[in-house]
Protein backbone atom coordinates (compact mmCIF):
# COMPACT_ATOMS: atom_id res chain seq x y z
CA UNK A 1 0.00 0.00 0.00
CA UNK A 2 3.02 2.60 0.89
CA UNK A 3 4.29 1.59 -2.61
CA UNK A 4 1.19 2.49 -4.32
CA UNK A 5 1.19 6.07 -2.87
CA UNK A 6 5.00 6.90 -3.25
CA UNK A 7 3.87 5.82 -6.93
CA UNK A 8 0.79 7.58 -6.94
CA UNK A 9 2.74 11.04 -5.81
CA UNK A 10 5.43 10.67 -7.87
CA UNK A 11 3.01 10.99 -11.12
CA UNK A 12 0.65 13.35 -9.56
CA UNK A 13 3.17 15.69 -8.32
CA UNK A 14 4.20 17.31 -11.77
CA UNK A 15 0.47 17.89 -12.13
CA UNK A 16 -0.25 19.49 -9.20
CA UNK A 17 2.74 21.30 -9.57
CA UNK A 18 1.38 22.74 -13.43
CA UNK A 19 -1.83 22.99 -11.56
CA UNK A 20 -0.99 25.32 -9.07
CA UNK A 21 1.87 27.39 -11.40
CA UNK A 22 -0.77 28.26 -14.07
CA UNK A 23 -2.73 30.77 -10.95
CA UNK A 24 0.06 32.23 -9.28
CA UNK A 25 1.98 35.57 -10.60
CA UNK A 26 5.07 35.00 -9.67
CA UNK A 27 6.74 31.75 -8.39
CA UNK A 28 10.58 32.46 -7.58
CA UNK A 29 10.92 31.04 -3.79
CA UNK A 30 9.92 28.53 -2.15
CA UNK A 31 5.90 29.59 -2.20
CA UNK A 32 4.16 31.31 -5.01
CA UNK A 33 3.45 35.10 -4.62
CA UNK A 34 0.37 36.05 -5.27
CA UNK A 35 -2.44 34.07 -7.12
CA UNK A 36 -4.90 35.16 -10.42
CA UNK A 37 -6.90 33.81 -13.28
CA UNK A 38 -5.94 36.12 -15.79
CA UNK A 39 -3.81 33.22 -17.45
CA UNK A 40 -7.09 31.34 -17.61
CA UNK A 41 -9.29 34.32 -19.02
CA UNK A 42 -6.97 35.29 -21.42
CA UNK A 43 -6.65 31.36 -23.05
CA UNK A 44 -10.56 31.27 -23.14
CA UNK A 45 -11.35 34.79 -24.79
CA UNK A 46 -8.66 33.98 -27.32
CA UNK A 47 -10.42 32.74 -30.32
CA UNK A 48 -7.72 31.00 -31.65
CA UNK A 49 -7.35 28.81 -28.75
CA UNK A 50 -11.39 27.63 -28.84
CA UNK A 51 -10.65 27.11 -32.57
CA UNK A 52 -7.68 24.79 -31.84
CA UNK A 53 -9.67 22.70 -29.28
CA UNK A 54 -12.50 22.71 -32.17
CA UNK A 55 -9.68 20.99 -34.13
CA UNK A 56 -8.53 18.98 -31.99
CA UNK A 57 -12.21 17.25 -30.86
CA UNK A 58 -12.60 16.90 -34.97
CA UNK A 59 -9.76 14.96 -35.57
CA UNK A 60 -10.52 12.71 -32.95
CA UNK A 61 -14.45 12.27 -33.19
CA UNK A 62 -14.38 11.56 -37.26
CA UNK A 63 -11.50 8.89 -37.60
CA UNK A 64 -12.82 7.13 -34.59
CA UNK A 65 -16.48 7.22 -35.87
CA UNK A 66 -14.94 6.21 -39.26
CA UNK A 67 -13.11 3.04 -37.73
CA UNK A 68 -15.18 1.87 -35.54
CA UNK A 69 -18.24 1.84 -38.45
CA UNK A 70 -15.66 0.01 -41.01
CA UNK A 71 -14.80 -2.69 -37.95
CA UNK A 72 -18.49 -3.55 -36.68
CA UNK A 73 -19.23 -4.25 -40.16
CA UNK A 74 -15.96 -6.36 -41.01
CA UNK A 75 -15.94 -7.94 -38.28
CA UNK A 76 -20.13 -8.86 -38.62
CA UNK A 77 -19.24 -10.33 -41.69
CA UNK A 78 -16.81 -12.21 -40.59
CA UNK A 79 -18.51 -13.80 -37.65
CA UNK A 80 -21.41 -14.37 -39.13
CA UNK A 81 -20.56 -15.65 -42.84
CA UNK A 82 -17.22 -16.12 -42.69
CA UNK A 83 -15.06 -17.47 -39.77
CA UNK A 84 -12.17 -17.90 -41.23
CA UNK A 85 -12.18 -14.20 -42.56
CA UNK A 86 -11.64 -13.08 -38.54
CA UNK A 87 -8.15 -14.26 -38.41
CA UNK A 88 -7.42 -12.63 -41.68
CA UNK A 89 -8.65 -9.04 -40.45
CA UNK A 90 -7.02 -9.41 -36.86
CA UNK A 91 -3.62 -9.96 -38.56
CA UNK A 92 -4.50 -6.79 -40.68
CA UNK A 93 -5.68 -4.71 -37.49
CA UNK A 94 -2.14 -5.20 -36.04
CA UNK A 95 -0.47 -3.84 -39.14
CA UNK A 96 -0.53 -0.57 -37.24
CA UNK A 97 1.62 -1.27 -34.13
CA UNK A 98 4.63 -2.39 -36.50
CA UNK A 99 4.35 1.46 -38.06
CA UNK A 100 5.77 4.53 -36.12
CA UNK A 101 3.22 7.45 -36.43
CA UNK A 102 6.16 9.81 -37.80
CA UNK A 103 6.70 7.37 -40.15
CA UNK A 104 3.46 7.04 -41.38
CA UNK A 105 3.04 10.20 -41.40
CA UNK A 106 5.92 11.46 -43.36
CA UNK A 107 5.08 8.46 -46.00
CA UNK A 108 1.43 9.65 -46.10
CA UNK A 109 2.95 13.76 -47.01
CA UNK A 110 5.47 12.58 -49.31
CA UNK A 111 2.98 10.18 -51.35
CA UNK A 112 0.26 12.50 -51.81
CA UNK A 113 1.13 16.09 -51.14
CA UNK A 114 0.50 18.24 -54.23
CA UNK A 115 -1.28 14.94 -56.35
CA UNK A 116 -4.47 17.02 -56.96
CA UNK A 117 -6.34 14.41 -55.36
CA UNK A 118 -8.38 14.62 -52.47
CA UNK A 119 -5.78 12.79 -50.13
CA UNK A 120 -3.69 16.00 -51.02
CA UNK A 121 -6.07 18.01 -48.47
CA UNK A 122 -4.07 17.91 -45.37
CA UNK A 123 -7.49 17.18 -42.78
CA UNK A 124 -8.03 14.37 -45.14
CA UNK A 125 -4.08 13.35 -44.67
CA UNK A 126 -4.87 13.56 -40.90
CA UNK A 127 -8.61 11.31 -40.79
CA UNK A 128 -6.84 8.91 -42.64
CA UNK A 129 -3.71 8.60 -40.72
CA UNK A 130 -5.65 8.64 -37.35
CA UNK A 131 -7.98 5.95 -38.98
CA UNK A 132 -5.50 3.84 -39.60
CA UNK A 133 -3.70 4.12 -36.16
CA UNK A 134 -6.24 3.43 -34.20
CA UNK A 135 -7.15 0.75 -35.46
CA UNK A 136 -5.73 -1.81 -33.49
CA UNK A 137 -7.22 -0.69 -30.12
CA UNK A 138 -10.88 -0.50 -31.87
CA UNK A 139 -10.74 -4.20 -33.55
CA UNK A 140 -9.55 -5.44 -29.95
CA UNK A 141 -12.37 -3.75 -28.05
CA UNK A 142 -15.34 -4.57 -31.25
CA UNK A 143 -13.87 -8.27 -31.24
CA UNK A 144 -14.22 -8.70 -27.19
CA UNK A 145 -17.52 -7.39 -27.16
CA UNK A 146 -19.07 -9.17 -29.91
CA UNK A 147 -17.63 -12.26 -28.28
CA UNK A 148 -18.98 -10.73 -24.98
CA UNK A 149 -22.61 -10.44 -26.41
CA UNK A 150 -22.31 -13.69 -28.39
CA UNK A 151 -23.52 -13.00 -31.64
CA UNK A 152 -23.78 -16.03 -32.97
CA UNK A 153 -26.49 -16.93 -30.21
CA UNK A 154 -27.95 -13.59 -30.83
CA UNK A 155 -28.01 -14.08 -34.71
CA UNK A 156 -29.48 -17.76 -34.06
CA UNK A 157 -31.95 -16.42 -31.86
CA UNK A 158 -33.26 -13.70 -34.28
CA UNK A 159 -33.87 -16.18 -37.16
CA UNK A 160 -35.68 -18.31 -35.43
CA UNK A 161 -37.94 -15.50 -34.43
CA UNK A 162 -38.26 -14.89 -38.19
CA UNK A 163 -36.04 -11.90 -38.36
CA UNK A 164 -33.45 -11.21 -41.02
CA UNK A 165 -29.63 -10.60 -40.57
CA UNK A 166 -29.45 -7.50 -41.50
CA UNK A 167 -32.45 -6.27 -39.10
CA UNK A 168 -31.08 -8.22 -36.33
CA UNK A 169 -27.77 -6.50 -36.60
CA UNK A 170 -29.37 -3.18 -36.78
CA UNK A 171 -31.96 -3.98 -33.96
CA UNK A 172 -30.40 -6.50 -31.47
CA UNK A 173 -26.37 -6.80 -32.46
CA UNK A 174 -25.63 -3.12 -32.31
CA UNK A 175 -27.76 -2.04 -29.23
CA UNK A 176 -25.75 -4.24 -27.41
CA UNK A 177 -22.26 -3.49 -28.05
CA UNK A 178 -23.32 0.00 -27.36
CA UNK A 179 -21.30 0.72 -24.29
CA UNK A 180 -18.10 -1.54 -26.06
CA UNK A 181 -18.34 0.61 -28.77
CA UNK A 182 -18.53 3.73 -26.81
CA UNK A 183 -15.76 2.64 -24.51
CA UNK A 184 -13.08 1.88 -27.86
CA UNK A 185 -14.20 5.50 -29.38
CA UNK A 186 -13.48 7.15 -26.07
CA UNK A 187 -10.16 5.56 -25.12
CA UNK A 188 -8.83 6.48 -29.27
CA UNK A 189 -10.35 9.94 -29.03
CA UNK A 190 -8.38 10.57 -25.85
CA UNK A 191 -4.92 9.51 -27.75
CA UNK A 192 -5.41 11.47 -30.65
CA UNK A 193 -6.40 14.59 -28.78
CA UNK A 194 -2.62 14.75 -27.43
CA UNK A 195 -1.41 14.18 -30.46
CA UNK A 196 1.98 16.35 -31.44
CA UNK A 197 4.69 14.92 -34.03
CA UNK A 198 1.45 14.21 -36.42
CA UNK A 199 -0.34 16.94 -36.48
CA UNK A 200 3.17 19.08 -36.65
CA UNK A 201 4.37 17.03 -40.11
CA UNK A 202 1.35 16.52 -42.02
CA UNK A 203 -0.77 20.12 -41.44
CA UNK A 204 2.24 22.61 -39.50
CA UNK A 205 0.65 25.80 -39.18
CA UNK A 206 -2.41 25.44 -41.75
CA UNK A 207 -4.36 23.41 -38.98
CA UNK A 208 -3.39 24.40 -35.53
CA UNK A 209 -4.07 22.05 -32.47
CA UNK A 210 -4.38 22.42 -28.80
CA UNK A 211 -0.94 21.09 -28.87
CA UNK A 212 0.62 23.30 -31.55
CA UNK A 213 -0.89 25.94 -29.60
CA UNK A 214 0.60 24.70 -26.42
CA UNK A 215 4.23 24.97 -28.50
CA UNK A 216 3.59 28.21 -30.09
CA UNK A 217 3.26 29.68 -26.27
CA UNK A 218 6.85 28.61 -25.69
CA UNK A 219 7.83 32.62 -25.63
CA UNK A 220 5.31 33.73 -23.77
CA UNK A 221 4.78 33.58 -19.86
CA UNK A 222 4.93 30.25 -18.73
CA UNK A 223 1.93 30.42 -16.51
CA UNK A 224 0.00 30.54 -20.30
CA UNK A 225 1.22 27.23 -21.42
CA UNK A 226 0.63 25.90 -17.89
CA UNK A 227 -3.04 26.81 -17.81
CA UNK A 228 -3.50 25.73 -21.81
CA UNK A 229 -1.87 22.28 -20.27
CA UNK A 230 -3.85 21.87 -18.04
CA UNK A 231 -7.36 22.87 -19.49
CA UNK A 232 -6.07 19.98 -22.33
CA UNK A 233 -5.41 17.63 -19.26
CA UNK A 234 -8.99 18.20 -17.94
CA UNK A 235 -10.54 17.58 -21.30
CA UNK A 236 -8.40 14.19 -22.07
CA UNK A 237 -9.31 13.38 -18.32
CA UNK A 238 -13.43 14.00 -18.73
CA UNK A 239 -12.85 11.42 -21.78
CA UNK A 240 -11.22 8.88 -20.06
CA UNK A 241 -13.60 8.91 -17.02
CA UNK A 242 -16.39 8.84 -19.14
CA UNK A 243 -15.29 5.77 -20.90
CA UNK A 244 -14.57 3.94 -17.23
CA UNK A 245 -18.20 5.24 -16.24
CA UNK A 246 -19.65 3.42 -19.24
CA UNK A 247 -17.40 0.22 -18.67
CA UNK A 248 -18.78 0.31 -15.03
CA UNK A 249 -21.99 0.98 -15.80
CA UNK A 250 -22.39 -1.52 -18.63
CA UNK A 251 -20.74 -3.88 -15.76
CA UNK A 252 -23.46 -3.15 -13.17
CA UNK A 253 -26.14 -3.62 -15.39
CA UNK A 254 -24.34 -7.39 -16.40
CA UNK A 255 -24.28 -8.13 -12.97
CA UNK A 256 -27.86 -7.20 -12.40
CA UNK A 257 -28.41 -9.57 -15.17
CA UNK A 258 -26.54 -12.41 -14.02
CA UNK A 259 -28.09 -12.38 -10.07
CA UNK A 260 -31.59 -12.08 -12.05
CA UNK A 261 -31.09 -14.75 -13.73
CA UNK A 262 -29.86 -16.59 -10.75
CA UNK A 263 -32.73 -15.82 -9.12
CA UNK A 264 -34.98 -17.25 -11.51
Amino acid sequence: MFFLIMVLLYLTIPLITTLIYSFTLNWISILPRGFTLKYYIQILSDKRFILAVIRSVAISIIPVCMTSLFVILALYTALVYSPKLERVLEMISMVPYTINGVVLATAVLATYAGTGTIFANRFVMLISIYCVGGLPITFRAIRNNMYAVNIKQLIDAAEILGAGRLYAFGRIVVPCMVSGIMVSMLMCMAGIFGDYATVRIIAGSIYETTQLYLFATRNQPIQISSAVLVVMIIITLSVALSALYIQMKDQDRSSKHQEADIGE
